[in-house]
């Protein structure tokens, strides 16, 4: 590395903290601290700040945590790149690449929590864990990963993120607030909400809160570690016990279809609900040529002689017209990211009510269980299935569920009309 041209500690460096991160980073001496906070409390930006003074005073190597690459990228734009750049350009160095950062004769390794054995073998004096609510579901990468290097540094050690239910986090959030095994004397738990920023106004955090369900609120604004809080779709046992059957069209019943239609990879999925809201019909399928496909469908609604309901953005926009055209009885629904939300958060209610009677389909029930939500920097809250998955199955039923509570006399009238 080129000579230093001018003293680091005759260097103005802009690394402010707000009076809860002081509270974290300085005013605890604990060696392992576990951090339970609501979005947007500043905790990236604290760490951030936190590694780079660290860095500047010396300490390495230092290790951190975090979800996916892609994000680690975003952190170096947004929170290391205002601070690294009113350094010398001699004196630091990010590798992209690597993901590794020098600042002097520091280094900084950060790494995703994909592939945890691709960490092993390396021993750290600081260890971040970022976005631990997600990256601590599986204890491999605390038990094989983590703790092995704390063995010859005794690292100082942040352990922080929103919660994600009761996973491996809350195991270390209970250990932290042990006063009584002298094993984390040396542990600190602390618990910050949303409104524990300053730099936030509470006005944008309440408008936040008006956009989430009471569950998705406790967790991501209040921190708080709920045992059911990971699932969307709460009381989904209770809605297939007993699991209900295929059943054939009932006299005197009304019949409400959901149909969610394949684009790219995804399925093709068919769902029919009686109107006490027992699923009485369920199809999926896919690679099957668009005339055939609409034959299954215009077969099975026609049995059942069902008002259908059906995501027509999109490719379904030409199929809305030919069903239509056969004579039935539709309404095409126009997918936007509020709409989904409204769609997905009426089926969530459904469910936790337990309106419904849903056939105990694998490939249904799974996508259900690990359907979710993210909360994008801005605070837009989304719900999707895990990345790699398909929601065709959950798109299907919220649709027929739609029909059911708008058309059916369900509790969906009454939040139309409220």
């Amino acid at each position: 590395m080129p000579p230093q041209t001018q003293p680091l500690d005759e260097i103005s460096v802009p690394i402010y903290y707000h009076s809860n991160q002081k509270k974290i980073f300085f005013d605890s001496k604990a060696k392992v601290k576990v951090i339970a906070k609501g979005r947007r409390f500043g905790l990236t930006k604290g760490y951030a700040n936190f590694v780079i003074e660290n860095m500047i005073d010396g300490v390495s190597p230092i290790l951190w945590i975090d979800t996916v690459n892609s994000n680690i990228d975003r952190y170096i734009e947004r929170y290391f790149y205002p601070i690294l750049s009113k350094l010398p350009a001699q004196y630091w160095k990010w590798r992209q690449q690597k993901k590794e950062l020098s600042i002097l004769n520091s280094r900084l390794d950060m790494r995703s929590a994909d592939r945890p054995e691709l960490i092993e073998g390396f021993a750290y004096r600081l260890i971040v864990l970022n976005e631990a609510g997600i990256i601590m579901k599986k204890e491999y990468l605390w038990e094989n990963t983590i703790r092995p290097m704390t063995l010859d540094f005794n690292p100082d050690l942040l352990i922080g993120g929103t919660p994600k239910g009761q996973n491996l986090f809350h195991d270390l959030k209970v250990k932290a607030e042990d006063n009584q095994d002298p094993r984390y004397k040396d542990w600190e738990f602390f618990n910050f909400t949303s409104y524990d920023n300053p730099y936030i106004l509470d006005k944008s955090i309440k408008e936040l809160e008006d956009d989430m369900p009471e569950h998705v609120l406790k967790q991501e604004i209040y921190a708080e570690f709920l045992e059911d809080s990971a699932a969307v779709f709460r009381n989904l046992n209770a809605c297939m016990d007993p699991p209900s059957e295929l059943s054939e069209p009932v006299s005197g019943k009304v019949y409400y279809a959901g149909l969610d239609l394949a684009k790219h990879v995804d399925f093709t999925v068919l769902t029919i609900l009686d109107n006490d809201g027992k699923q009485v019909y369920f199809n999926r399928f896919k690679t099957l040529d668009w005339p055939y496909q609409k034959r299954l469908i215009i077969e099975a609604v026609r049995k059942y002689e069902a008002y259908l309901v059906l995501d027509a953005t999109g490719v379904g926009d030409a199929i809305y017209d030919d069903l239509v055209d056969e004579g039935l009885d539709i309404e095409g629904y126009k997918f936007t990211n509020e709409s989904k939300k409204q769609l997905v958060q009426r089926l969530m209610l459904s469910i936790e009510q337990v309106k419904l009677q849903i056939l105990n389909e694998q490939v249904q029930t799974n996508e259900l269980r690990i359907f979710g939500y993210e909360i994008s920097p801005s605070g837009v809250l989304r719900y999707s299935a895990p990345e790699g998955h398909h929601d065709d199955c959950v798109i299907a039923l919220a649709l027929a569920n739609w029909g059911l509570e708008n058309y059916g006399g369900g509790i969906g009238e009454l939040l139309i009309a409220g």
